[in-house]
């Protein structure tokens, strides 16, 4: 089981280092729907009406904002690091949300 744990790991971390580098700079669904009404060149508003117009800089902002690493002039290796840190940072939390969860449970025999 170990073994498999180790290699399913691994093979998370390489799809993500690879997989994040396709991930696509233009708006997704839900930025294209606020986006409607307004006109666009480039990325940036150039007119129109629409919910984007009022919205602010990311609250968070960070160094995982916009699918990269905000510290990093590559793109390419800011892309995949993003990919692999936070694929890191989900396995760490649903670990330990796994362990303390399961640290209660006692089997059956255990508890007369």
């Amino acid at each position: 089981m170990k073994k498999l744990l180790i290699a399913g790991t691994i093979v998370t971390l390489v799809l993500a280092g690879f997989v994040s580098l396709f991930a696509s700079a233009s708006p997704d669904g839900l930025e294209s729907v606020l986006l409607t009404g307004c006109d666009t060149s480039e990325g940036e508003i150039t007119g129109g009406t629409c919910v984007l117009q009022s919205a602010g800089e990311h609250e968070i902002g960070g160094a995982f904002a916009d699918y990269g690493m905000s510290f990093l002039d590559n793109e390419i290796l800011g892309a995949s690091l993003a990919g692999i840190l936070g694929v890191l940072l989900t396995l760490g939390v649903a670990t330990g949300l796994f362990w303390l969860l399961a640290r209660g449970k006692k089997p059956a025999e255990d508890r007369a």
